[in-house]
C-alpha cells in the first residue's frame, strides 16, 4: 500500500520532518505515489484530448447590432462651453445685478426677486448682494413691530430671514390666528398665501405652536385645493408637498423650479433665460468632470 494512504498527507509530512535521516524520506513517497498520480491525470486527459480531435468548435453566428454605433464616439460640444454662452452669462448676471441694486430691501417686489433667484439656482452669482439685503430686511423687522396683514408677504419674508441664518420670531403670524389658536378661516382660499405659510412652517423649531399648528392648517387645504386647480399652481404645490424648498437639494430643486417658472404668466423671461443657461453651463461642466 502506498506510504502515503497509510499515514496521510499531513501524517507523511509530519514523519518527514521528525525524522529526516530516517528510511521515511521524500524519494520514498516520491517512486511510490507519484507514478499514480500522474497515471490518474493521463486517464482523465484521454476523453479531452478524444473530443478535441473529434469536434469541430462551432462558431457563433449573433445578428448585427441594433442599435448601431452612435454612442461611441465623444462629441465635445456637448461638454465644451463656448465664448458665446459665457458672454450671454456674464450678461445676464449684470442686468440681474441692476436689478437687485435698484429695487429697496424692505419692499415686495424685493422679497420676490430674492426667492425667484435662489428658487432658479443662480442666487449664487449674488450670494453678497442678498445677503446685504437680507440682513436690512432683518434689521428692519426688529426695529419696527409687524404690521403687514398680507399673510403671503409676511410668510415670505419669515422664511428668507430664517434661510439666511437669522432668527425672527413667530410671533409674527399671531394677527393671522383666532383666540383658540387656529388660523383664520377668510384664508383658507388664499392658495398663494397658503403655500408661503406652508414653506414659512418648514423653517420651525422646537416649541413654536404656532408653525406646528400653521403646517397642518396649510397641508390639509392644499391637498384639498389640487383637483381644483391648473398648472402651473397645481404643479408647484404638488412639489412643494412632496419636496419642500427648505428639504431639497437646490440643483435639482432648480430644475423643477424653472419648468413651473416657465408656465407662469408674471415670469420674467430675463430671469427665466439667465437660469436656463447657467443651468445647461453647469450640466456641461458636470459631465467634464463625471
Amino acid at each position: 500500500m502506498c506510504l502515503c494512504k497509510r499515514l496521510g498527507m499531513s501524517g507523511a509530512m509530519a514523519t518527514f520532518s521528525m525524522y529526516p535521516h530516517s528510511l521515511i524520506n521524500f524519494n520514498i513517497w516520491r517512486y511510490t505515489c507519484e507514478p499514480k498520480v500522474h497515471s490518474l491525470k493521463r486517464k482523465l486527459m484521454i476523453p479531452l484530448l478524444a473530443m478535441d480531435a473529434n469536434s469541430s468548435r462551432h462558431l457563433a453566428n449573433f445578428h448585427s447590432n441594433v442599435w448601431g454605433y452612435n454612442f461611441l464616439p465623444y462629441t465635445s460640444q456637448l461638454t465644451e462651453i463656448t465664448t458665446q454662452e459665457k458672454l450671454e452669462v456674464d450678461e445676464y448676471k449684470e442686468k440681474v445685478m441692476n436689478m437687485l441694486m435698484e429695487i429697496h430691501d424692505n419692499s415686495t417686489q424685493k422679497l420676490v426677486l430674492i426667492d425667484t433667484i435662489q428658487r432658479l439656482g443662480v442666487s449664487y452669482h449674488f450670494h453678497n448682494e442678498i445677503e446685504t439685503s437680507i440682513q436690512n430686511i432683518f434689521d428692519a423687522s426688529s426695529q419696527h413691530s409687524e404690521n403687514n396683514d398680507n399673510l403671503h408677504v409676511v410668510s415670505l419674508r419669515f422664511r428668507l430671514v430664517r434661510q439666511q441664518g437669522h432668527y425672527i420670531s413667530s410671533d409674527v403670524f399671531k394677527q393671522f390666528v383666532e383666540r383658540d389658536g387656529k388660523f383664520k378661516k377668510t384664508r383658507n382660499n388664499d392658495v398663494q398665501a397658503l403655500l408661503s405659510l406652508y414653506e414659512a412652517a418648514q423653517m420651525r423649531v422646537h416649541g413654536e405652536d404656532i408653525l406646528e399648528e400653521a403646517l397642518t392648517f396649510t397641508t390639509t387645504h392644499l391637498e384639498s385645493m389640487i383637483p381644483m386647480l391648473n398648472n402651473p399652481l397645481k404643479a408647484q404645490i404638488i412639489e412643494a408637498l412632496s419636496h419642500p424648498i427648505h428639504k431639497v437639494m437646490p440643483r435639482l430643486g432648480a430644475r423643477k423650479y424653472i419648468d413651473i417658472y416657465e408656465n407662469m404668466e408674471s415670469h420674467n423671461h430675463l430671469l427665466l433665460k439667465f437660469s436656463k443657461l447657467d443651468f445647461n453651463m453647469f450640466a456641461k461642466a458636470a459631465s467634464k468632470r463625471a
